[in-house]
C-alpha cells in the first residue's frame, strides 16, 4: 500500500477515535515518537493502521472511498482533506466551497479578488490549514449529532425530546450550532448515566 494511502487510513481511523486534534497527535506521538504522519516512517504508519483496525476504527482492509477525483498536487494537506471528505462521504466540491469562502470568495469589496474555485489552486498553507480546520468542525458536528441520536435511543426517546432542552432562540439551527451540540451531548450523557445507576 502506498504511503499516501497509509496516511489517509490513519487520518480516517484516528478521526473516529479522537474528536480533538491534540489527542490524536498525542496518541500518534506515544506510539511512533512523531506527532505528524509526514514525519513517520512507512513502518510507523503501517503499525498505526494495524492498531486502528484492531480497535475497529477502520473497515476491513479496504482503503477509503475517494472523494471523487485525484488532485494533481498531492501533499500532506491534500491527503488530510481527502481523508476528512472520505470519512464523511463528501465530495471535493464540498471542500472547494469552503476554499472559495476562505480565499475571499464573496468578492464584495472593491478591488477584491474572487475566491479560488479549485482546491488544487490553493497554494497558501494558511488557507489549507483553515480548510482542514473547517472540515474538523464539520466532523465534530456530525459526530455529536450521531452521538445524540445514540443517546436518545438508549433513553428510549426521539429527537422531539430535544425540544425541552434547546433554548427557543436556538431552535431552528441547533443541528449546526457547535456549542449547543456539545451541551446536548453532555446533558444526555448525564441522563444516560443516571438511567444506568437506577437499574
Amino acid at each position: 500500500m502506498s504511503r499516501g494511502k497509509l496516511i489517509q487510513l490513519v487520518h480516517i481511523g484516528a478521526s473516529k477515535l479522537f474528536k480533538d486534534e491534540d489527542d490524536r497527535r498525542g496518541w500518534q506521538e506515544q506510539r511512533t515518537g512523531h506527532r505528524s504522519c509526514s514525519d513517520m516512517s512507512d513502518a510507523d504508519l503501517e503499525n498505526l493502521v494495524a492498531e486502528l483496525r484492531r480497535k475497529g476504527a477502520l473497515d476491513g482492509n479496504k482503503a477509503p472511498r475517494r472523494a471523487g477525483r485525484v488532485p494533481f498536487n498531492r501533499s500532506p494537506y491534500m491527503d488530510k482533506i481527502e481523508a476528512q471528505l472520505a470519512s464523511m462521504g463528501l465530495s471535493w466540491q464540498y471542500a472547494e466551497s469552503i476554499a472559495w469562502r476562505i480565499t475571499g470568495g464573496k468578492g464584495e469589496k472593491p478591488n477584491s479578488q474572487p475566491g479560488v474555485k479549485r482546491l488544487e489552486w490553493v497554494r497558501n498553507a494558511e488557507h489549507l490549514r483553515a480548510i482542514i480546520a473547517a472540515l474538523d468542525v464539520e466532523q465534530e458536528k456530525r459526530g455529536n449529532l450521531h452521538r445524540i441520536d445514540e443517546q436518545l435511543k438508549a433513553l428510549g426517546r426521539d429527537r422531539t425530546y430535544l425540544d425541552t432542552l434547546i433554548p427557543e432562540h436556538m431552535h431552528d439551527k441547533w443541528q449546526r450550532n457547535r456549542a449547543l451540540l456539545r451541551h446536548l451531548v453532555i446533558r444526555l450523557d448525564d441522563e444516560c448515566i443516571a438511567k444506568e445507576e437506577m437499574k
